[in-house]
């Protein structure tokens, strides 16, 4: 365990804990006054239900842990660490009950909205604490019955915190919890009739099987909504591309092109508040970003050139993952087209940029693009799987 790694758990900067790292600090836990570890696990634990849904325990204690090591870092224990960690919220929520404040509300709803746009530009586990908490805090709003304008809000606030869970989780490759917590925000939305922000957690639930390689289960996951024939904005033109793309990936040109002209059509009526960065929308070059993805899948490279150009150009430079994504894009249509050195570039600074976190989709694509290399040889070659190798962990044998 370096001193790095201990200083970000003490600033609650991350919440991951490899394995060995966690039987290391178990055992520093372990060494500390077992009465006072005793009283503060027994009053963390028990005023608080389980979460209904289905956050697993483990990312549930790590996060405890780091609360623990907080405290223990600044002097703090036993029952006045559990009062420090757990009383301001239940004053709120007590505050709140029945009758929470026009202010409290947009407060809760301002820090969703932030949420899901922080969640493309940060790595998204270091989001975790801070969603779980405010998702806490609007279960406990719930738990009151509030006016029907109130409740109507807080169940839709606590949807798009749920979305920005499963996000996290699904990019930390927890794709069973993940599945969880966006049923849990299409719930959410269903209970107060919002096609939106239900069809926003689809599209989140849609990434689980696609990034699965099950391109199939794709189309039936979205089949239902989509024979609704929906036709405007941004979270139907999302559905529509993921659609999009699992054709393509199938090899069916012609449904690639009808379900990516629908996504344009959708999206060429939406106004440009409908569209804010992050996880709550889509944009023009999400939608150049599908139809790179789906030109390369077909084998149309100067299709996919042009899109993956055209999304570049769009793309916010602080998002961490989709910019990478359609580089490797980029790269794969240069490789098809005979063009090795500048496709290793282009995948060597889509895994290198300063804002691009390897996570799960980055890695996947950093490892297919490598596949389609094949036995090339080069100093471009040996550049990018360099790079690759100190980027994702892998090791070539």
């Amino acid at each position: 365990m370096t001193p790095r790694t201990v200083g970000l758990w003490e600033n609650g900067r991350t919440t991951r804990m490899h394995d060995a790292s966690r039987r290391l600090l178990d055992r520093v836990l372990a060494e500390a006054d077992a009465e006072a570890l005793a009283r503060f696990t027994q009053a963390i634990a028990e005023p608080e239900p389980k979460l209904e849904s289905g956050l697993d325990k483990e990312v549930e204690d790590d996060v405890r842990r780091r609360e623990l090591l907080t405290y223990a870092g600044i002097g703090i224990a036993g029952q006045a660490a559990a009062l420090v960690a757990a009383e301001p919220e239940r004053m709120l929520a007590a505050l709140d009950a029945g009758s929470i404040s026009e202010r409290r509300l947009l407060v809760l709803e301002e820090t969703a909205t932030h949420l899901g746009t922080r969640a493309v530009q940060v790595p998204p586990r270091e989001l975790l604490p801070g969603a779980l908490e405010q998702f806490r805090a609007v279960r406990s709003c719930l738990a009151e019955r509030q006016t029907t304008a109130a409740q109507a809000r807080l169940v839709r606030t606590a949807g798009r915190l749920a979305t920005v869970v499963g996000e996290i989780l699904f990019n930390d490759g927890h794709f069973g919890q993940a599945k969880m917590w966006y049923t849990t925000a299409a719930h959410a939305a269903q209970d107060i009739g919002d096609r939106y922000t239900e069809d926003i957690a689809l599209a989140g639930a849609g990434y689980l099987p696609t990034y699965s390689d099950r391109p199939r289960d794709v189309l039936s996951l979205l089949a239902p909504r989509l024979a609704q024939n929906p036709d405007r904005g941004p979270a139907t033109a999302w559905l529509w591309s993921l659609a999009a793309r699992a054709h393509a990936e199938l090899g069916e040109a012609n449904d690639f092109a009808r379900c990516i002209d629908r996504a344009a059509a959708a999206l060429a009526v939406a106004k440009p508040e409908e569209m804010p960065l992050g996880i709550f929308s889509f944009r023009p070059e999400k939608l150049a970003f599908y139809r790179a993805i789906g030109s390369a899948r077909l084998g149309l490279v100067d299709q996919t050139e042009q899109a993956a150009s055209e999304a570049i150009a769009a793309y916010h430079p602080s998002e961490t993952m989709e910019p990478a994504l359609v580089r490797f894009e980029h790269a794969t249509a240069l490789l098809a087209g005979g063009e090795v050195d500048e496709a290793c570039a282009v995948a060597t600074a889509a895994i290198t940029g300063p804002n691009t976190y390897v996570g799960l989709t980055v890695a996947k694509r950093a490892r297919r693009f490598d596949a389609t290399l094949g036995t090339r040889r080069g100093a471009a070659v040996t550049e990018w799987r360099d790079r690759m190798t100190t980027a994702t962990g892998d090791r070539r044998t």
